[in-house]
């Protein structure tokens, strides 16, 4: 089974750190459900390929991403997609317009125009907080400032692993270009919440839609979300789970922040591997 993982507004593939290692480990282990390829593909205009212009649309970046990740795996392999805040709404895209790529999908922290108002899918003072650290990073090159503002407002959890030096080291090897950030918000800011997705045919969630899902029957999203998320408020997830979830198919993670797999990568990990169990 291959993987695809996506980061969200403004980060890089750099920051699944603790979690992708993890992942690497766990891809080791007999009958893990990580065993085939793990990709993490930055965003056009993130980590490695920073010295691109972010797409204007969620539909661009997603095509981009296609191009570079399932478009290269080997046809008639099941394949898994987890994603992250933006990366989630480029996860909602995808699903929408090319629904035979992923046997199982996870959609953490995320959030759509159309069905959560922006002051929801942005938490005012988190709003305020973050804009004072980006001048403070951007207009100052005070980037400690910067990922120190973002790790308060997206983490929960102390910084016992280095999160914040990390951070600041990617984004001095990596940059990302303001206008690329705001590019990026913008696409997400207009993108418009896709049709629900038809139900799988075999209904059940039974082992054998694993398998019919190569040829387009997949799993409808799972969701998972931060109750204690103070960047965007929690009842997004809510709205997305009414539009495009079923039963079975809605977690919560009771003290993480928007960051989960900042928060609590083990947990993260062993959430997605008894989940797979199921259809083993």
């Amino acid at each position: 089974m291959n993987w695809i993982f996506l980061r969200g507004l403004g980060r890089q593939s750099g920051h699944w750190f603790r979690f992708r290692e993890l992942l690497e480990k766990e891809r080791r282990a007999r009958r893990s459900p990580f065993h085939g390829s793990l990709l993490f593909p930055d965003l056009p205009g993130t980590g490695l390929e920073n010295h691109r212009a972010s797409p204007a649309t969620i539909q661009e970046i997603t095509d981009d991403l296609r191009s570079r990740t399932v478009a290269t795996l080997p046809p008639g392999q099941p394949h898994c997609l987890f994603a992250i805040s933006l990366g989630g709404m480029v996860a909602l895209d995808w699903l929408n317009r090319y629904p035979g790529d992923f046997e199982h999908s996870f959609i953490v922290n995320s959030s759509l125009s159309g069905l959560s108002p922006f002051y929801r899918r942005m938490q005012p003072r988190a709003a305020l907080g973050l804009l004072g650290g980006i001048i403070r990073g951007s207009a100052m090159g005070d980037l400690q400032a910067l990922e120190q503002t973002v790790f308060q407002w997206t983490c929960n959890e102390p910084d016992e692993q280095g999160k914040v030096q990390h951070w600041v080291r990617l984004q001095r090897e990596h940059p990302m270009a303001l206008k690329n950030f705001f590019r990026q918000l913008k696409a997400a800011m207009r993108f418009k919440a896709p049709a629900p997705f038809p139900a799988p045919r075999n209904g059940s969630g039974q082992s054998g839609q694993t398998r019919d899902a190569v040829n387009g029957n997949a799993q409808k999203p799972v969701f998972l979300v931060s109750r204690q998320d103070r960047l965007v408020h929690p009842s997004c997830s809510d709205a997305l789970y009414e539009r495009y979830g079923q039963p079975g198919h809605y977690f919560v993670h009771p003290f993480a922040g928007h960051d989960l797999t900042s928060d609590d990568p083990e947990g993260t990990l062993d959430f997605l591997r008894r989940y797979l169990q199921t259809f083993a």
